[in-house]
């Protein structure tokens, strides 16, 4: 059925309409032409009833929408018959054309111009060279306008369905778009709000926005319109629990820019999506990291904490005793013929005794700061800063009194007895290496001297000499060419390209042979020399980064960065001469942070960070996944790349929990836009499981060991070669 007779939906509708409504008024004018002139009776009335014909005509296919094309000779029929019997020039086909014009296509509106002229000249033909002349200027003059209604037809149904694909866009998006005004009331309000916060939309208009917010976020948002007032454009992207319609509060992630000044919006555009699944999923990843990490630091069997988390804890300890002048001491406990007993009862009774342990370390010396199992049946006791080695030293005789009562196992009674081991901070060692190895050097002593504890003296340490020999050499070494740089490839995981290398620093000394970061790297930052020895591992990285490229490959190089490196302002400098002396792009240079380095001092960290990134180097944030601080500062770190720690993938093909963690955590990547990087691969399973997942790169004994730069070479040709070999195809011949 036709709808009723409406005003104008669209633009284009409201063309018609005024053409329409000329069209009408001059179908009037027409009747009352009639009706005034001599012409006969019969005439008149004709002529009258041809022009309410056709102005009904009009009317009624303007409520359809549409004239049928059977209509055509009948309108044509009744203009000729107005025409013919109306004196002078009536305007009503002019103006009926600029309507009609409207409806059909180009083809169309084209015929019906031709034929209503053709009838408008047959009408006049009897009234004389000139009336015919003047109709044919009138058919000149509007020669072009079935065209351009046509085209302005055009251009204006275009118009609307653009507008009406938006608006649909807009209303129906799973975004919800929110206009607020000056006063910080709600102006507009799309209908995707309904879906979205279970609310109308017509309900929200001219509410207070931050009625909509919880009270908890409230400041947020205001400190952001405080903020943008009278600075066009500002954005800023939010977190708020917004206020459901079923009385929850949900969060959202919420874009907000102030449009004040677009006199098209006259307000704040904010846009909303729901961020419920992405807050759950960082809800669900930290509860699994604070697992993984607890199960990380935690000895599976006694349940205290292992060597990672003592040493950890051992650094901050430290770190306030060096900050208060304080002392630390730390206790090695050692068990004595434990191995003959294991022997003897089996591993079962070991375990079970080793978990008995637990309550009599703790019974003994509840003051302690930490209780970890270190070895099989090694523990380690530290006391609280500010403890002394007189404190130590009876904590010792409490603690072995406690162990010395029988134990009993399966009807037997065992006795068993321990050799504790005693080094304080800082005249021991200002370093936790030190520390456990001198710890380690008083419990041996101990048991040599067949005493139950003992406390460190260099008299009884045959390490001292050769740690203090190492600690002489090491400046000579750095300057002298003694250190040297290995490189452990990294891969791209779905090609099997190496895409870099990381840097990893040795010492080639000329009586220990090759010695490892860890025989070293605490002498340089214990003696101020992580300066001088980072700029010589990044000098000789970069130059070999340079080499690679002029043989053609397109390799980056990565290099770790220790605390001290990320402490000193004068970081970026360096880094910037570096890379100006070796001629290579900064983008060709990856620098490594692990996320302990962020934590101990964020804001310094962050600053130099940045002013790294201003440079062009890529960051990575290194061992990531074991503990929260990285999630704390991610957002605000520059970083574009993250690597997994290798706890994560070296369980990941037996472990579905470290699996998923690990897909967790290269899709969070994905979506911060960051490359995902495995490290520590050693079996096929890990590397095909971080493939599937979507990692982008992986590192690891699989696939290749820390090498000279030389063989790198080597290894990347093989591999460039072998690639053409498989996507060359094979001829016939």
């Amino acid at each position: 059925m036709p709808h009723p007779l409406r005003l104008a939906s669209s633009p284009f509708d409201g063309v018609r309409l005024l053409f329409l409504a000329i069209a009408l008024l001059d179908a009037v004018v027409t009747i009352t032409t009639l009706a005034a002139s001599g012409s006969p009776a019969a005439e008149r009335v004709a002529g009258a009833i041809a022009a309410v014909a056709l102005a009904a005509h009009w009317l009624i296919g303007f409520r359809r929408g549409g004239f049928p094309l059977w209509s055509e000779p009948l309108e044509t029929l009744a203009l000729f018959a107005i025409l013919r019997m109306t004196p002078g020039e009536p305007f009503l086909p002019l103006f009926g054309l600029v309507f009609r014009s409207c409806y059909g296509g180009p083809r169309l509106a084209t015929a019906r111009y031709v034929l209503w002229m053709g009838v408008l000249l047959a009408a006049h033909a009897d009234r004389g060279a000139s009336h015919v002349q003047g109709d044919l200027a009138r058919a000149l003059g509007t020669a072009l306008v079935p065209l351009i209604m046509q085209a302005l037809g055009g251009a204006l149904r275009s118009s609307e369905a653009s507008q009406r694909q938006l608006r649909s866009l807009v209303q129906n998006s799973t975004d919800v778009t929110t206009v607020v005004g000056a006063d910080l009331r709600v102006r507009w309000q799309a209908e995707s709000i309904r879906a979205a916060l279970g609310v109308d939309p017509r309900a929200v208009v001219d509410q207070p926005m931050l009625e909509l917010v919880h009270p908890g976020d409230r400041g947020e948002l205001e400190r952001y319109f405080a903020d943008a007032e009278g600075r066009p454009d500002e954005t800023r992207a939010m977190t708020l629990r917004m206020r459901h319609g079923d009385g929850s509060d949900r969060p959202f992630d919420v874009v907000a820019s102030n449009r004040l000044h677009d006199e098209s919006v006259e307000g704040f555009v904010l846009n909303l999506r729901d961020a419920t699944e992405r807050v759950e999923l960082e809800r669900e990843l930290r509860a699994l990291a604070a697992k993984r990490e607890h199960d990380a630091n935690h000895d599976p069997l006694t349940g205290l904490a292992n060597r990672r988390k003592l040493f950890a804890r051992i650094h901050e300890a430290i770190a306030e005793a060096k900050a208060g002048r304080l002392k630390l001491p730390l206790l090695l406990i050692d068990l004595d013929h434990f191995k003959e007993l294991n022997d003897t009862l089996g591993h079962q009774a070991g375990d079970r005794l080793l978990q008995e342990i637990r309550p009599r370390l703790m019974a003994g010396v509840p003051e302690a700061d930490l209780i970890a199992r270190v070895g099989g049946d090694e523990f380690a006791l530290l006391l609280p800063p500010g403890s002394t080695a007189e404190q130590a030293e009876r904590a010792a005789q409490r603690l072995l009194r406690e162990l010395e009562q029988p134990f009993r196992f399966q009807g037997l009674t065992l006795l068993v007895r321990a050799s504790a081991g005693i080094a304080v901070f800082p005249e021991h060692g200002r370093d936790v290496e030190t520390l456990m190895q001198r710890a380690d050097i008083a419990m041996y002593s101990a048991k040599a001297r067949g005493i139950d504890h003992e406390v460190y003296s260099a008299s009884r340490d045959g390490h001292s000499r050769a740690r203090l020999a190492l600690i002489g050499e090491l400046p000579d070494a750095i300057t002298n060419g003694q250190i040297v740089t290995f490189y452990q490839p990294k891969f791209d995981l779905v090609t099997g390209q190496i895409a870099g290398a990381e840097a990893l620093v040795r010492w080639d000394h000329p009586q220990f042979g090759l010695l490892g970061p860890g025989a070293f790297l605490p002498l340089a930052e214990q003696t101020g020399l992580m300066r001088p020895l980072t700029l010589r591992v990044l000098d000789d990285a970069l130059g070999q980064c340079a080499r690679w490229q002029a043989e053609g490959l397109d390799m980056t190089v990565a290099v770790n960065l220790s605390a001290p490196n990320l402490l000193d302002a004068g970081l970026p400098a360096d880094v910037a001469a570096l890379l100006d002396k070796r001629g290579v792009e900064p983008g060709r240079l990856q620098l490594e942070i692990t996320e302990t380095i962020v934590a101990a001092d964020p804001v310094r960290v962050i600053e130099i960070m940045h002013e790294l990134g201003e440079l062009g180097v890529n960051l990575s944030l290194d061992d990531f996944g074991t503990g929260s601080s990285s999630f704390a500062y991610l957002r605000e770190l520059p970083v574009q790349e993250l690597k997994i720690d290798k706890s994560f993938i070296l369980g990941m093909d037996g472990d579905p929990q470290a699996a998923t963690i690990v897909n967790t955590i290269v899709e969070l990547a994905r979506n911060l836009h960051l490359k995902a990087v495995g490290e520590g691969i050693e079996t096929e399973e890990a590397r095909d499981l971080l493939r599937a997942c979507g990692c982008d790169y992986g590192q690891g004994f699989l696939m290749a060991r820390p090498m000279p730069p030389d063989q790198v070479v080597e290894l990347a040709l093989a591999n460039r070669r072998a690639a053409r070999a498989i996507s060359r195809p094979a001829q016939v011949g």
